[in-house]
């Protein structure tokens, strides 16, 4: 068929090479390993018509056809595979999609001989050594053919290469000699290796090409919605990807190679800039910023005599090049300065030469200032991380940098209708809140965008002398204030005729206060009566202005932002003010609760004792806004159900933390009698308590859920019955209920998952504390005792034998350790799966 209708029904050969790939895994490889069917595959790659492609694809599926590694290699060379499709490739053809064909068929050749040289070395036959041999030559001789398509101006032809360059750059490190290591004794080590300078020359020709594959082409449409989903620019990401990893491997192999060629890239393209494309300017930078990212420690390379440090000075250097108006060398340059900043820490002379120069770039045209919005959100997002590589190089210009950029901080007024006008053109941002405006007036930076060069300004601004500490502080918080204490100051009409605006602007002056906040801590005391001024200032905007603007979100979030962080900076200090603003966190039409507990626990964990007073008085708040709107929850969807179940694991988590830190705040109300007004006051507060901690215990497949909860009670008893508490009011807890409950789940449980075996063990606490000799008195002793021996009756049906339940009973009875109740309460279990047949 293949002979007779090539030219007359192309088709049909078509379809014959694909019936003949199809079986080629199954049939014997002789009958199409040949000279002469192999003769007439080549001889339709050669004639390029339309069968060519599919007879590329049927040659390849008899290369890859299975077979042990010896084998493979005497296939190659006996059918002389390379000089057969050497005398097919179209070197001069203008079919792209055939010249592709033929890249993926000289890669299925490079891989296959690849993996049968990584077999063969390892093999320890008498013709072991002599085959791998063959096999490296084959090797080398396929990289030829693969760097001619990896040079092809199409860069999907180069793309279908990779795949084996990747491979080889992976596995070729363990293929050289290692000069400095001990040999491997016979029959141990690999029969074939290489030396470095037998594979150096494919380094080299890979790294010839790197960056002009690396180069965006032109057709490439960068931070296009419309292209986000585009094949052949995914294609392309994903194949410059590859060869980053490609470089980075190379580099890994030969490193003093990788620096050589990075040092000659940055000398050529700084000398000859004006001949050079922006994309393989970009292509250069990237390559050099990998180059630091692949290097652990960067100090010996950046001295005087470091590989990596003299490129970093020519770029900085170049005038040229720092000036490039294109906003892919922007971003480039942006990211090299922060890769190597580490330079002027290490090298303090350079500052005021390169060092400058590199500053100005950030705040000027080339970065926070840039026209083009991609380099602005870059710049400022990166200039933190500058600074805290080189503080005390630019320390001395903070006031310089403050003044270049002051204009850019402003936090203007906007009118709710141009702010429902940017929401409705533009697409929201991943990191504004949904009411942060997408405009800009007079300069001003974006909120994000704003938030990062406050947080790079108070950066700089806490390595000063407490003097200028705080004077760059009040500097910073001028703005933000100013615009809150405008707030305060006004009155309610005109407050009520844009409360949105109005709102969204209060929220981000707080946004801006909680910024500057984030790199200061209680070391900086010298500044706690500002933060405390500031604080107070928003306490009091809030008090006035929560009930026009509770409706905003933005308002809320950034308050609650605010908190966070105050609780770092001022500690104890910000108690009075957290206690000003729960109102206004709770009562909030937008509050997100799980937000709220998770707040709350972080402020338990960060007080501890000290923050007793304070959930004495807001527990109720606490505790029972998140558990009512818990309970409210549905769960007609997973989605739905994963919320539900947060929002509940939070709770417990809080109660956890509240029982281990300040466990008399859950007692007080828990053990109160019937009689004292508390009790009264609060009689719903605990039924609630008592049944969520129980609720907490009931399902077996909740570890997360059952831990807490468990940890809770376990807690509250250890310090019910600890020396000096009052045992007797263990009796006003429904003990009984929740011990049948604790055991019917721990018997349940999948003994052995870790969060599991931490639950038993707070289990075992909770019945050593309930039946303790030496703590309870003899009736509640009994009571507990009895209580235990119901529960294990009810957790347990169907068990076989008591011996178990028995020797738990005999240990609680005896106030044995721990582990010994933990491993007897665990035998019940077992036991009990085992009679019933639960694996």
């Amino acid at each position: 068929i293949i002979g007779t209708f090539r030219q007359s029904a192309p088709h049909l050969v078509v379809e014959c090479l694909k019936v003949v790939g199809a079986f080629i895994v199954w049939i014997e490889i002789s009958i199409v390993a040949n000279d002469s069917f192999l003769g007439a595959i080549c001889g339709l790659i050669a004639e390029a018509g339309p069968a060519a492609g599919q007879a590329c694809d049927c040659f390849g599926a008899v290369l890859e056809k299975k077979m042990p590694p010896q084998k493979k290699i005497a296939m190659l060379e006996q059918l002389q595979i390379l000089k057969r499709l050497q005398e097919c490739v179209h070197r001069g053809s203008s079919d792209v999609a055939l010249v592709e064909k033929e890249a993926e068929l000289f890669n299925t050749i490079g891989e296959v001989a690849l993996e049968a040289y990584s077999d063969i070395r390892l093999l320890h036959t008498p013709e072991s050594a002599s085959l791998a041999e063959a096999a490296w030559g084959f090797v080398k001789e396929i990289t030829v053919f693969i760097f001619w398509f990896f040079s092809h101006q199409e860069y999907q032809i180069a793309d279908s290469v990779e795949p084996f360059l990747t491979a080889f750059f992976a596995k070729v490190k363990a293929f050289v000699r290692d000069v400095e290591g001990d040999l491997a004794p016979d029959d141990e080590g690999p029969c074939h290796e290489v030396d470095l300078d037998q594979v150096r020359p494919i380094l080299q020709q890979t790294l010839q090409m790197i960056i002009q594959r690396l180069a965006y082409p032109d057709w490439f449409q960068h931070g296009d919605p419309g292209v986000e989903d585009d094949d052949r620019h995914i294609a392309f990401l994903e194949f410059r990807r590859s060869l980053t990893k490609i470089f980075k491997r190379i580099c890994l192999i030969d490193e003093e190679l990788g620096f050589m060629f990075i040092q000659a890239s940055v000398s050529q393209m700084t000398q000859n800039l004006a001949s050079v494309r922006p994309m393989e300017v970009e292509a250069v930078l990237h390559l050099y910023k990998e180059t630091g990212e692949i290097i652990k420690d960067l100090t010996p390379h950046l001295q005087a005599d470091g590989a990596l440090a003299a490129p970093f000075i020519q770029l900085a250097s170049c005038d040229a090049l720092v000036q490039v108006e294109h906003w892919l060398v922007q971003l480039g340059l942006l990211d090299v300065y922060v890769r190597f900043a580490k330079i002027f820490a290490l090298r303090p002379e350079l500052f005021p030469s390169c060092g400058q120069r590199v500053l100005q770039a950030f705040v000027g045209t080339q970065g926070i200032r840039s026209r083009d919005r991609r380099v602005v959100a870059r710049a400022c997002y990166m200039f933190a991380k500058f600074i805290k590589l080189a503080k005390a190089q630019i320390l001395p210009f903070a006031g310089d940098i403050y003044e270049a950029l002051q204009d850019t901080l402003a936090i203007p007024f906007i009118p709710s209708s141009l702010l429902l006008a940017a929401q409705a053109t533009a697409p929201q941002s991943r990191l504004a809140p949904p009411s942060a405006p997408q405009i800009l007036i007079n300069g001003s930076l974006k909120l994000e965008d704003q938030a990062c060069v406050f947080e790079a300004l108070a950066g700089l601004a806490t390595a000063m002398p407490p003097e200028q500490l705080r004077v760059a502080l009040r500097r910073m918080l001028e703005g933000p204030m100013a615009n809150l204490a405008e707030l305060l100051n006004a009155d309610a009409s005109r407050l009520a005729a844009d409360p949105q605006g109005y709102s969204a602007w209060a929220a981000r002056s707080i946004e801006a206060i909680s910024m500057v906040s984030k790199p200061f801590s209680q070391r900086q005391d010298c500044v706690l009566k500002d933060w405390e001024a500031a604080l107070g200032l928003v306490s009091r905007t809030l008090e006035k202005c929560s009930g026009q603007f509770s409706a905003d979100a933005s308002l809320w979030r950034s308050t609650l932002f605010l908190s966070r962080r105050m609780v770092e900076v001022l500690s104890d200090l910000f108690l009075p003010s957290l206690d000003a603003m729960m109102p206004y966190l709770y009562s909030s039409a937008q509050a997100d609760l799980l937000e709220l507990t998770s707040f709350a626990h972080q402020s338990v964990c960060f007080y501890q004792r000290r923050m007793q007073p304070f959930l004495k008085k807001w527990l109720h708040v606490l505790f029972l806004s998140p558990a009512s709107a818990w309970k409210q929850m549905p769960e007609q969807s997973e989605q739905l159900k994963r919320e539900k179940v947060e929002l509940g694991n939070a709770v417990l988590q809080l109660l956890k933390e509240i029982s281990q830190r300040c466990p008399a705040v859950l007692l007080d109300q828990m053990l109160s009698s019937p009689q004292q007004p508390q009790e009264q006051q609060h009689a719903g507060l605990v039924q609630e308590l008592v049944s969520f901690l129980i609720l907490g215990l009931s399902d077996p497949r909740e570890l997360k859920a059952c831990l807490y909860a468990a940890s809770t009670w376990s807690a509250l008893l250890e310090s019910a019955v600890s020396p000096g508490s009052s045992p007797e009011a263990l009796g006003a807890l429904p003990l009984a209920h929740m011990c049948q409950q604790l055991l019917w789940t721990v018997v349940r449980l999948e003994l052995s998952d870790l969060q599991s075996q931490k639950i038993m063990a707070e289990a075992a606490a909770i019945l050593r504390s309930v039946t303790s000799k030496r703590l309870l008195p003899a009736h509640m002793r009994a009571q507990g005792a009895e209580a235990v021996k119901q529960a294990i009756i009810g957790a347990v049906p169907g068990l076989r034998s008591d011996a178990a339940p028995t020797q738990l009973l005999e240990a609680l009875a005896q106030d044995a350790p721990l582990r010994e109740i933990r491993e007897s309460l665990q035998r019940c279990a077992t036991e009990w799966r085992r009679d019933v047949g639960i694996a």
